[in-house]
């Protein structure tokens, strides 16, 4: 019997400590976020008050504080703005340093109201975010008229890998065995044809390796397969804006940025488009391997492009032209981009 109570008591003992631990962590946590919050709004003030008087910009500034802090310049930035939007904080802050920097995306109509329901409500910084973009998506929709309405469809048609067109002209000083091909982006590549070819300028043909080099073969007559080529993405400048390498054809390669046809993104400077982009990024992350199919060039010198991914480890560009996800679309679907015409 004594066993059994001793026993009792040990553990109840134990929970006891877990508890005061927990309870004790919690604390330490809440008073450190506090604590951050009220150093990040004097960092803020002061900052404020030293560039108010200054002739240069803020950035001229902020970047030698950089280089003498080694706090990096988006951080600086957000301090001061935090500063400037919330003038007055109370002594003890109820909201952490992540609440208030999501905070201080939100349009200036918006912002108290979401505040007090951070307080009121406990949301987190995600949460905070989704409301603004929520907000923001309405909004836009609203002034394009869209409100309510069903997601704009692009219209697209899949092209087909190492299709091209054959060039005719005197002027390219062609022998007899020999035909013009546009790879397109501006590239033309001489290609060998036996003399019993019925090949000739003018005509879509199909791109064959072989043991000696390439070999055309006549292709079907639908010139909207052209221009499809498979990519391999290097970096994601933002939800549509990439930069590729691409294969042309011919072992031909060419490194460029293009731009998704149709659709338009929020800046990297906004929230949504920090958003967006990552939905990118996860999604092509898993290979790198994409299939664009191109139209014309604009401005900026950016083509622009319909892109196509799979999300498999190894990705045959084949199968991706024939069964990819269309990215432009999805994008609109997700809600990411809006239409845009370039």
């Amino acid at each position: 019997m004594a066993k059994s109570v001793q026993q009792k008591s040990f553990q109840a003992l134990i929970q006891y400590l877990k508890k005061e631990i927990h309870e004790g962590m919690a604390r330490a946590e809440m008073a450190f976020q506090a604590q951050r919050v009220l150093t990040y709004w004097k960092l803020g003030a002061g900052m404020h008050r030293f560039l108010a008087a200054q002739k240069e910009t803020d950035t001229f500034h902020l970047k030698k504080i950089e280089a003498e802090m080694n706090i990096s310049l988006d951080v600086l930035r957000k301090i001061v703005k935090f500063y400037r939007v919330f003038p007055k904080l109370p002594k003890n802050p109820l909201l952490s340093w992540s609440q208030y920097r999501a905070l201080l995306t939100a349009p200036e109509d918006m912002r108290d109201g979401l505040k007090a329901r951070a307080v009121k409500e406990g949301l987190g910084s995600e949460k905070i975010y989704a409301l603004i973009s929520g907000s923001r998506k309405k909004m836009k929709q609203k002034a394009l008229g869209l409100d309510g309405a069903k997601v704009p469809r692009l219209n697209y048609v899949r092209g087909r890998l190492f299709v091209y067109k054959t060039l005719q002209s005197k002027k390219l000083g062609l022998k007899a065995n020999k035909i013009m091909v546009d790879c397109g982006f501006k590239i033309k590549h001489k290609v060998d044809i036996p003399p019993s070819s019925r090949i000739t300028g003018g005509s879509l043909v199909l791109s064959v390796k072989t043991k000696k080099g390439y070999a055309l073969k006549q292709s079907l007559k639908d010139d909207r397969k052209l221009y499809t080529y498979a990519a391999r993405v290097i970096r994601v400048i933002d939800a549509d804006t990439f930069f590729l390498t691409v294969d042309v054809g011919f072992d031909i390669w060419i490194d460029m940025t293009v731009r998704l046809r149709g659709i338009n993104a929020s800046e990297m400077t906004t929230h949504e488009g920090v958003r967006a982009r990552q939905f990118v990024v996860d999604r092509l992350k898993v290979s790198k391997t994409v299939v664009i199919k191109s139209y014309w060039m604009a401005k900026y010198g950016r083509y622009l492009v319909d892109l196509y991914y799979l999300r498999k480890k190894k990705s045959d560009p084949l199968q991706i032209a024939k069964e990819g996800i269309f990215l432009n679309q999805q994008l609109l679907d997700e809600g990411l981009a809006g239409l845009y015409g370039e």
